[in-house]
């Protein structure tokens, strides 16, 4: 059974000035010199919470208010400063389609690329698969990605970035692309991914959205839970 499980969980970010990089404060921190601290934000307080198999969750707040800091440190890509997180279940996060990929290499290399880190074994068919996805030619899978337009970048991405259901699936916003001729397919493959996963958690302004498909909203001001309400059907 998929959960994510939160215990406390704090989270500081350190606050760095251009001094702070300077090469005189570099030296004398390696010989021992006294040199302040870095003032920190605390990005989340002390949240508590629990998402079971089945449940659709919403994220909610205003800019700054903790939203995508929270999907990233349940996907692990933020350290937590204290308490405890627990997630069992596979996540895949939809959280910046780019993440990962090598602008300098084939759109090939790279979806072979994307697989591996997702730990996926990059077969011949399965990268047969995805670039058909794409409806691109065939001949732009030897090119290098910085020579893609950005409609076309983003129809190789979303592709690799949706090829599997996920256990846990986590969206800052609704994932769009570019290019208007594709926005149907894409549309269509995200709905499937929605609603085959075990776990939906979405941050997102858009209230009537989160009501249309979540279970539960929480809201969140300035790293706090305010609310955690669920939608009624």
């Amino acid at each position: 059974m998929a959960s994510i499980v939160l215990d406390k969980v704090t989270l500081d970010y350190p606050v760095y000035d251009l001094n702070d990089k300077s090469l005189k404060r570099l030296m004398l921190a390696t010989v021992g010199g006294s040199v302040q601290r870095a003032p920190v934000i605390r990005a989340l307080h002390d949240l508590d919470l629990k998402i079971g198999s089945g449940e659709r969750i919403g994220l909610y707040g205003p800019n700054g208010s903790g939203k995508t800091t929270l999907l990233r440190t349940i996907a692990g890509i933020f350290p937590i400063s204290s308490g405890n997180i627990n997630v069992t279940g596979q996540i895949t996060p939809l959280l910046g389609l780019a993440i990962g990929a090598n602008m300098e290499i084939s759109a090939e290399d790279n979806i072979r690329l994307l697989l591996r880190v997702d730990g996926i074994k990059p077969t011949p068919r399965l990268v047969d698969e995805i670039w058909a996805f794409t409806e691109l030619e065939d001949k732009m899978r030897g090119l290098p990605l910085r020579t893609f337009s950005s409609g076309m970048l983003m129809r190789v991405l979303f592709s690799v970035s949706t090829a599997f259901s996920p256990e846990i699936m986590l969206l800052d916003e609704w994932l769009s692309v570019v290019d208007k001729t594709f926005s149907d397919k894409a549309e269509a493959r995200m709905q499937q991914l929605v609603s085959r996963s075990k776990i939906l958690v979405i941050a997102s302004h858009n209230m009537e959205m989160l009501e249309r498909i979540c279970t539960r909203i929480i809201t969140l001001e300035k790293g706090h839970i305010l609310s955690d309400e669920s939608v009624a059907r």
